[in-house]
């Protein structure tokens, strides 16, 4: 009997380990087909996370675009008030000069140069003791009627200068001297 109980035994072992073996070969498959639906739904949330965030990416990129606009106008501008300022008062060391024409003239032409995002541009020179040049500009509505007002100025002094680059070449000299 003892030899029947082994059998027996071993044979009760041998159908368990059969269905340990079915257990896992179906749990294997159920896992597979699970895997294969997350995998499908990861892909799925890609998808809507790129939808969500594509119209803030968009927006922001748009924002630093008109920023940048702004920011080359205003640089342009100020740069060409002060051109325009410094030409009519070099124009003022002559006779006949013409400081207010000069001045007034050079702010055209430089403003002609045309901008990027740019509306109503007007130019505005005063003449006296020093020559001033003023832009006024307004960009264009961006996002929901948004617009900025955009003012600059020049200002230089009636020079003459000649006089001015032999203060400057003296200056010089006496600095060259002290450092001897």
């Amino acid at each position: 009997m003892g030899m029947r109980n082994v059998e027996t035994g071993n044979v009760k072992m041998k159908e368990a380990e059969e269905k340990r073996a079915e257990n896992n070969s179906t749990q294997i498959k159920i896992r597979k087909k699970t895997q294969g639906i997350f995998q499908k739904a990861k892909k799925g949330s890609l998808t809507i996370e790129t939808a969500c965030l594509m119209p803030l990416l968009l927006l922001v990129l748009m924002g630093i675009l008109y920023l940048s606009f702004f920011v080359h106008n205003r640089a342009w501008l100020t740069a060409a008030a002060y051109e325009s300022a410094l030409s009519g008062s070099m124009e003022g060391i002559r006779k006949d000069g013409q400081v207010y024409e000069t001045a007034r003239i050079r702010s055209e032409e430089l403003a002609n140069t045309g901008f990027f995002g740019a509306e109503n541009l007007s130019t505005q020179t005063n003449v006296g003791k020093k020559v001033q040049v003023t832009y006024d500009l307004d960009t264009v509505s961006g996002y929901g009627g948004l617009s900025w007002h955009l003012r600059t100025e020049g200002t230089a002094k009636l020079i003459d200068p000649v006089k001015h680059i032999r203060k400057i070449r003296s200056a010089a000299a006496i600095l060259k001297g002290a450092g001897e």
